[in-house]
């Protein structure tokens, strides 16, 4: 177990770290299950590719969350070494024959996903023509609005789709449908128009669906200009789903990877130089920060006062930072901006907020970097997703690049 701390500045009062650290918020995991079971009528699936950490599987198997998104056999394992009873949703459409078959016979797995017949095919094969298979057939829907597009890669259209329905309807014991309008979604119409859409395409292949599953993209509140309600994609997706042809003992899913998560980990950084308005951290692109590098991801950042000669933060004036991670590759760049006080300085810490998504997941050891400390933290910094008095609703701008509000800003830059 980490060591507990009230907050980040709490540990630094007693620590000046060499690495970057880790800040655990089992609690979040929680309070983003708990709403979730209150505001979604199906069941949650949690995709782990967005944190695999044994923290926080944990935490979502206290909670509750018994079923996960797993995209390969080393998910499998991991996910069956916390939670031996798992029930396990293998989501990737294109596996490999090995692990199919090593995730059927070894680990129980059952639900499967495909998007081309020749999967379904393979899946068939490899099991020896199993009839207890709960196949999802992956149907692309539009995932405008979304800042990952997912659509490129997977999802059956057209006549594809009709036939594929058919056929899985034909060779497995539950017809399961399933789509993703892409990651971090900015819109939250997009779920109701691809339930509408499934349920067109049901129509037209004459089967019922037993089991469907509406996918990830729930998005965190980053930076203004995100969504902030998330009740308004719940709705979008209860309003449209009566209207499903779906058998009398239907399944409904949903699953949240980065909602559930982002906010369960903050990262504390070095300051190691600073040159006009850039500075050098001790974590990037190849660590936990990848995002901000290689999606221009303008995370929620703060300045922490760690010393008695440093000023009061809340009279300093904002201003815009690019960030450099600490490996040689020039790729290795965090343009933002990130609004931090004026005064910040070589020696500083800053704590990045809301990186408990993908960050662990896509971290490497380039350059040899990627070694973190990591403890617990009690505080609750920044704006919630799942706590409405934090912060005002906003209009949704797909667009925006403007910086935060002032109340935005007060929040995150305030001493820890």
């Amino acid at each position: 177990m980490p060591p507990i701390f009230s907050s980040a500045q709490a540990f630094l009062q007693q620590h000046r770290p060499i690495d970057p650290v880790r800040c655990q918020r089992p609690f979040a995991v929680t309070q983003a299950v708990n709403w979730f079971g209150a505001n979604f009528s199906g069941q949650l699936v949690y995709a782990i590719k967005a944190n695999p950490s044994p923290f926080i599987l944990e935490s979502m198997s206290k909670g509750g969350v018994s079923r996960f998104d797993v995209a390969s056999l080393n998910e499998i394992e991991i996910v069956k070494q916390a939670t031996p009873q798992a029930d396990l949703f293998y989501m990737n459409p294109v596996k490999a024959r090995a692990h199919i078959r090593e995730a059927y016979f070894k680990h129980g797995v059952r639900r499967f996903s495909v998007d081309h017949k020749d999967e379904m095919i393979k899946i068939l094969d490899v099991t020896n023509n199993a009839k207890d298979l709960i196949i999802f057939v992956r149907l692309h829907c539009n995932d405008e609005g979304s800042v990952l597009p997912l659509g490129k890669k997977y999802g059956a259209t057209g006549e594809q789709a009709l036939s594929l329905l058919k056929f899985v309807s034909s060779k497995a014991e539950r017809l399961g449908v399933t789509f993703h309008v892409g990651s971090q979604a900015l819109v939250p119409s997009r779920f109701g128009e691809a339930i509408r859409h499934v349920s067109r395409i049901l129509q037209q292949a004459k089967v019922q669906a037993s089991e469907l599953n509406v996918g990830g993209g729930f998005p965190v509140f980053y930076k203004q200009g995100d969504p902030v309600d998330l009740s308004a994609y719940t709705r979008a997706i209860e309003e449209a789903l009566p209207k499903v042809p779906l058998t009398k003992d239907a399944k409904i899913y949903a699953e949240p990877g980065r909602a559930l998560v982002a906010e369960a980990e903050s990262l504390i950084v070095r300051v190691d130089a600073r040159h006009n308005n850039e500075l050098y951290i001790n974590d990037g692109g190849y660590g936990i920060l990848f995002d901000a590098a290689f999606s221009n991801w303008v995370f929620p950042i703060s300045l922490i006062n760690n010393d008695n000669e440093s000023p009061d933060l809340k009279s300093q004036e904002l201003k815009p930072f690019t960030l450099w991670g600490p490996t040689c590759d020039a790729a290795d760049r965090m343009p933002g901006p990130f609004y931090l006080p004026s005064c910040v300085k070589e020696g500083d810490y800053l704590e990045v907020h809301k990186t408990g998504a993908y960050g662990w997941a896509m971290r490497s050891q380039f350059n040899g970097f990627g070694r973190y400390e990591e403890i617990e933290v009690t505080d609750k910094v920044g704006l919630s997703n799942f706590d409405t008095k934090l912060h005002p609703k906003k209009t949704i701008n797909e667009n925006t690049t403007e910086k935060m509000s002032d109340q935005d800003q007060t929040i995150l830059t305030s001493n820890g």
